[in-house]
């Protein structure tokens, strides 16, 4: 009875690194964090600005949905990334000097997971379902 043949190379086999053509380029690497920055820091400033919860929660949904369909497989750690922005309000207050009333409720915690996991997973779906399928 033969062994099924296993799909990891042999010890010591040379390891096969992509060609540059193949790998992908610094703005593909670089722009979710650059999105992330400047989308999180419109987000806690736009909020700082207005006392309004709907304009905020549509900005952590759409920018979660955006970050989830341009990396699916992370969809969950941008979207909390993203969500993060609004606790740290206060941090973004003092640095562009704006003033800000002090929210220390458990709810500027706890709430914005929420809308922002929801968005970041409406664009993994979004990402999986305009991904072509192989051909069989």
């Amino acid at each position: 009875m033969d062994a099924a043949p296993s799909s990891a190379p042999a010890i010591g086999a040379a390891r096969l690194v992509p060609p540059p053509p193949a790998m992908p380029s610094a703005w593909q690497i670089a722009w979710p964090w650059l999105f992330w920055v400047c989308w999180g820091a419109w987000l806690a400033v736009s909020d700082l600005r207005n006392d309004e919860v709907q304009p905020a929660v549509i900005r952590l949904v759409v920018g979660a949905a955006l970050l989830g369909f341009a990396r699916p497989r992370g969809w969950w750690f941008w979207s909390l990334a993203l969500a993060a922005w609004i606790p740290a309000e206060p941090l973004v207050a003092s640095l562009f000097r704006l003033d800000a009333p002090l929210h220390d409720n458990a709810a500027t915690w706890y709430l914005p997971p929420v809308p922002a996991l929801l968005g970041g997973f409406l664009g993994r779906c979004i990402a999986r379902g305009v991904k072509p399928t192989p051909e069989r």
